[in-house]
């Protein structure tokens, strides 16, 4: 073979996917390690043997010590919203405070803790029927909700970074209101215009997670990788004008 061809060889996304999926089997280990050392290792093994139970947990605990670590910037920032607010009439907002003032620890986690888990699970469950939408029927690929399910998740693995980092941040900061993305270039005080929270959405843990999941479509789907980013970025460009207009709507 010609230094070319083997050139060309290697730049084949599709014998990058099956030279993956010809690896042994990784115990749940090793598929924790690689997702951050080694993602194409832990994505190729989704295809044959989709798991999701395990990170699915992880997520959900990371979660759970985000939110009481956080309880009093969150609770805060919750006050500020209904200030600000212009949604909410002025009569109600001073009952909404009081509220807030007066809930107790237990009803904050389990509003916060029980129903932050349980709208995860379903945020998961719909946006990895986005993904199967886009995947089979819109771009004429193949794969079980399992597969997409199982990507979806092991994505969104990137929590176990983002939130410790944005944890850290907030109580340095003493503010629940902090960024890791371009936003940093515009005062915390606009973040209610479409230019902040568009900028906003080019976040650094947002970007690892596109790569993560198109890397998962190469795998899965057997898409090239031009394909497969075009298709998650437009996913997820899709997903950031729909909450910046829900948002429009509620707050």
């Amino acid at each position: 073979m010609s230094e070319q061809d083997n050139s060309n060889t290697l730049l084949d996304p599709n014998n990058e996917i099956n030279r993956a999926e010809t690896e042994p089997k990784l115990s749940a280990g090793q598929k924790l390690i690689y997702i951050f050392t080694d993602p194409q290792k832990t994505l190729a093994t989704l295809r044959n043997n989709p798991t999701w139970l395990l990170p699915l947990v992880l997520i959900m605990l990371m979660t759970v010590a985000f939110t009481i670590a956080t309880k009093d910037l969150v609770i805060e920032y919750r006050k500020e919203i209904i200030l600000n607010s212009e949604k909410i009439p002025e009569e109600q907002k001073d009952l909404a405070l009081e509220r807030l003032e007066n809930m107790t620890p237990k009803a904050f986690y389990i509003q916060s803790i029980g129903g932050g888990l349980v709208g995860l699970v379903l945020v998961y469950l719909f946006a990895s029927g986005v993904f199967i939408l886009v995947g089979n029927f819109i771009l004429g690929g193949k794969a079980t909700f399992k597969q997409i399910f199982s990507l979806y998740v092991w994505g969104n693995m990137v929590l176990l970074v983002e939130l410790p980092v944005k944890g850290a941040m907030a109580l340095a900061k003493g503010s629940a209101q902090v960024y890791t993305s371009l936003a940093v270039l515009m005062d915390p005080s606009q973040s209610k215009t479409v230019l902040f929270q568009l900028l906003n959405a080019v976040d650094i843990f947002n970007i690892w997670r596109i790569v993560l999941w198109a890397m998962g479509f190469m795998v899965i789907y057997r898409f090239s990788a031009k394909k497969s980013y075009i298709a998650v970025i437009s996913i997820y460009v899709f997903y950031v004008f729909l909450n910046i207009g829900l948002g429009r709507l509620f707050i």
